[in-house]
């Protein structure tokens, strides 16, 4: 791991003492990811096909979407007395390839206190829906006061996850982030920035040999924000902070293949 400051290595050293992997909240939030595939109508009615199947039990789930820009997302209540959150879920891309072959790398300053840089292309996605999204979250906040906030998000659902779960920190909320084929998201200085918030915890979930994870590549800049899960030969890995050599930053030929598949859900879900 890179550090700037002691402030941040005796920081992530409190993180790492109290972090705890949660599975079963991990395979509830890829389900919930890639019902985020399926229809406007579907997704409000929570009819997706074998995640309502699964998980029929979620309230009030309401789409929030930007046809100009093909962004999309939903939010809902997850009752589970385990969690009983209020879940913010962003769509990735509905053509992988595609993105992946036109997938810019440039950077914009995030904001004034962070002095950092993000992906341009991903902030822009995000900011597209942020007016409804924000309005929307107020509105389940009076309605559930109580209720955890959980983030989730595949692809580059993750990326626009990521940022909206930075914002909410920012605003002094405890979040759960739960993302699945996480691009890198911004620089060095937005992980230092991103790992100074304790009320902030992060599965990024990758799959074996998972693409997208990989892009953009840190020769340009980026770095990827902790803690990544790796799932690899049935089996995984909690790996150590940022770029852990060990884990998928070690696979060498990428797959797009293993992109589309996260913890016995598929981006082809039946809706």
């Amino acid at each position: 791991m890179r550090s700037s400051t002691l402030v941040l290595v005796i920081l992530t050293m409190t993180a790492s003492a109290t972090f705890v992997y949660d599975e079963v909240l991990a395979k509830e939030e890829a389900a919930l990811s890639f019902a985020a595939y399926c229809p406007t109508s579907s997704i409000n009615n929570w009819k997706v096909g074998y995640v309502s199947g699964n998980y029929p039990d979620i309230q009030n789930p309401k789409v929030f979407e930007n046809i100009i820009q093909g962004t999309k997302g939903y939010i809902a209540y997850n009752p589970n007395i385990n969690y009983k959150a209020i879940t913010i879920v962003f769509r990735g891309s509905s053509n992988i390839q595609n993105w992946l072959d036109n997938i810019q790398f440039d950077k914009v300053n995030y904001n004034d206190a962070c002095q950092c840089q993000v992906h341009k292309g991903f902030l822009e996605a995000f900011k597209s829906l942020q007016p409804d999204l924000d309005t929307l979250f107020t509105k389940y906040r009076n309605m559930y006061p109580n209720a955890k906030i959980h983030v989730t998000g595949h692809s580059l659902g993750a990326a626009m996850a990521t940022l909206y779960a930075t914002q909410l920190a920012i605003a002094g909320n405890t979040v759960q982030l739960t993302t699945f084929g996480l691009p890198r998201v911004g620089d060095e200085a937005f992980y230092n920035y991103f790992s100074s918030f304790t009320k902030l915890q992060h599965f990024r979930v990758v799959h074996e040999k998972d693409a997208v994870p990989h892009v953009p590549p840190q020769s340009f800049g980026f770095n990827h924000v902790d803690r990544e899960i790796w799932y690899h030969r049935n089996s995984y890995t909690v790996c150590q902070l940022d770029e852990d050599p060990n884990c998928s930053d070690s696979v060498l030929i990428p797959s797009v293949a293993d992109h589309s598949f996260y913890m016995g859900w598929s981006s082809s879900v039946d809706c």
